[in-house]
């Protein structure tokens, strides 16, 4: 009987259980499902045909023990954890899979690996995951007639639905990691290709230069660039593209304001605060240096650095809050835990995932471009469009992996048609399907 472990039972893990419990009851295999989190364990697992168990993870000694004997693990840890994961999957001759970026420590177990007959399959998810699959299925399209793919960019937000918003003037709820979206972009620089002109953008003014995106069908949204977007240019054969842009969605008017609490300092997660800094007025008063007797909403239009427009957003954020929080030390703790209790999908709310490949390409000497575009609507706060989108690529990954359909070997992620024609046809199944034209 082969086994799947699954490493931690997150906010993205309820769709890849159930598939993954569903294929185990038909092919006879075990899935067992471990986290430290006993509550986080039940919810996730409740009424799915599998095998849990409550235990330390981070303890070398129990990782290993779960791990040998395995047929696949799929690790749902913080990316930090994969490399240790992916040493014992090596020593124990057992395949890996998570929807994480792919590390340079894990690029370099690639040789060993492949040398086991293994794979250690990344970076299938939804971003990156589904948004390699996709957009290679299209160029590579594009390129069988012979066109030249001249322009790349790619967008995807975890978003809320327009129906849940009315309560919430930024138009965003969590349907993910809290603490990822209060750092989004802090770490390095924004590098991508422009109308041939290599752009590096600072983290800290990365919000502040976000673009105004029309997706067909869907309306206007906020576009900023990730990371590195050049570094995807080998892999989909872009080196020759004057444009290559990979970037994040947020509904229109987000990004400038959430641009101010950047420049503000509520988003610094280096500075150690003082200890009488626990709250988010004490932060407010430390960091506007505002009279206590103005609210901070009130005190960042009277000084300009808002607009009117824009004073809902602040009010809304309760940046006067005398809550003390625990636990905390830096100013991005403290604005996460606000933003916990203020940006909490309702049990009812139904979250979003919008996916857009913008691709251009000539063809018999015209310039075209090549619009894909997905939209994937959650049905509540556990069975999320997040989670579906996140989860079921990877579970399909996994299925492949033991049926023997993928013919790659060593650290690989999902760029090749071997890939995207099996896992994309299995997706449809589940209602994940772009709407493709070319304009």
């Amino acid at each position: 009987m082969m086994r799947i472990v699954v490493l931690g039972s997150g906010r993205s893990s309820w769709y890849l259980l159930n598939y993954l419990a569903e294929k185990s009851a038909e092919k006879g295999w075990k899935l067992l499902v471990c986290d430290r989190d006993e509550q986080a364990l039940q919810n996730h697992t409740k009424g799915l045909l599998l095998e849990t168990r409550v235990c330390d993870i981070a303890n070398t000694d129990v990782l290993s023990e779960l791990i040998e004997g395995s047929a696949i693990v799929i690790s749902l840890l913080p990316p930090t954890m994969h490399f240790a994961v992916a040493q014992l999957c090596l020593k124990w001759g057992v395949h890996l899979a998570t929807a994480s970026y792919v590390s340079a420590e894990m690029k370099n177990l690639h040789s060993s690996a492949a040398a086991k007959g293994l794979i250690f399959l990344n970076e299938m998810g939804l971003d990156p995951g589904i948004d390699h699959l996709s957009a290679m299925r299209a160029m590579d399209a594009i390129r069988s007639r012979g066109a030249e793919v001249v322009s790349f960019e790619s967008y995807c937000g975890g978003l809320i639905a327009e129906a849940n918003c009315g309560d919430n003037p930024w138009g965003y709820k969590f349907s993910w990691n809290p603490r990822n979206v209060v750092l989004a972009g802090q770490g390095g620089m924004s590098i991508y290709r422009q109308n041939d002109v290599t752009r590096c953008l600072p983290w800290h003014r990365l919000f502040g230069q976000a673009g105004r995106l029309p997706i067909p069908g869907l309306g206007n949204f906020d576009a900023y660039a990730n990371r590195d977007s050049l570094g995807y240019a080998e892999a989909y054969g872009l080196q020759k593209a004057k444009t290559i842009v990979r970037g994040t969605l947020r509904r229109s008017g987000f990004c400038e304001a959430w641009q101010v609490l950047v420049e503000l300092g509520y988003t610094d997660a280096l500075t150690i605060l003082p200890k009488s800094v626990r709250s988010m007025a004490a932060l407010s008063d430390a960091l506007t240096g505002k009279e206590e007797s103005t609210t901070t909403a009130d005190w960042l239009l009277n000084n300009q650095i808002i607009t009117a427009e824009m004073k809902e957003k602040f009010k809304f954020l309760g940046l006067d809050d005398e809550q003390i929080f625990a636990e905390v030390e830096t100013a991005a703790d403290i604005l996460t835990q606000q933003l916990m209790k203020k940006w909490k999908m309702g049990e009812k709310d139904r979250d979003e995932v919008v996916m857009y490949h913008k691709i251009g390409f000539e063809e018999d000497g015209e310039l075209k471009t090549h619009h894909s575009v997905l939209r994937v609507t959650g049905d509540d706060a556990l069975h999320t469009a997040m989670a579906k989108t996140v989860g079921l690529p990877l579970a399909m990954g996994v299925e492949m992996i033991l049926l023997g359909e993928s013919k790659e070997l060593g650290v690989v992620i999902p760029v090749s048609s071997g890939w995207y024609v099996p896992v994309l046809k299995r997706l449809e199944q589940h209602g994940i399907v772009f709407k493709e034209s070319i304009g």
